[in-house]
């Protein structure tokens, strides 16, 4: 190797290319399940991978580019659903470490809320002034939402999912959220959801 600072002729450059072109591109598995050098060189030039668990080359896009590409997305979620079944009290006790630890923490709650340009402590406020339920029907319960009620805001202004100051209002429940998002949609589908039950009485 080159001292540092000194300078690559050419000739030395032109070496080294050819060396790293003649090399075996993957000595681990050539000659082995029914795979050539020329296979092998083939198949890289066709921008595919190598997969270490199904033991064939597939397209870059079976791979999930955040992580190391060793392993397809097929391979790697086979392999960590055996993992959870095999492991499942441990994993669940890990994750209920996780959300204890971290989403219990008030930065994470802060961060939570902050889509919808308020925090945590705005949260509790509001839901303490709703007696603790949901501001349409008063219930406690989220309805699948997880912990926490949707925050209710004039779509209008913000895009789902954001809100602001301006159009931000109460706390909802997953029921309540849904069924004003259609009666705001659609002013009508109030009387039309009547007229359909009033069909079947």
């Amino acid at each position: 190797m080159p001292k540092k600072g000194s300078t690559v002729s050419e000739e030395t450059r032109q070496r080294m290319k050819e060396a790293w072109t003649k090399r075996d591109p993957h000595p681990q598995i050539t000659g082995r399940y029914g795979l050539t050098e020329e296979t092998i060189r083939a198949e890289l030039a066709a921008g595919r991978i190598w997969c270490s668990d199904c033991k064939s080359f597939r397209d870059s896009d079976c791979f999930d580019k955040s992580k190391r590409k060793h392993r397809c997305k097929d391979c790697r979620s086979k392999r960590n659903k055996g993992d959870y079944q095999s492991r499942r009290e441990y994993h669940l006790e890990r994750r209920k470490t996780y959300y204890r630890r971290v989403l219990g923490s008030k930065e994470q709650k802060d961060r939570l809320f902050a889509r919808h340009g308020t925090d945590y402590a705005w949260y509790e406020r509001t839901l303490s002034e709703q007696r603790g339920g949901c501001a349409i029907c008063g219930s406690e319960d989220s309805k699948g939402h997880g912990r926490y009620m949707f925050v209710d805001h004039d779509h209008r202004c913000c895009q789902p999912g954001r809100a602001c100051d301006k159009c931000r209002r109460g706390l909802l429940c997953s029921l309540c959220n849904s069924a004003l998002e259609r009666i705001e949609t659609d002013p009508q589908w109030g009387i039309k959801a009547l007229a359909y039950l009033g069909r079947y009485v």
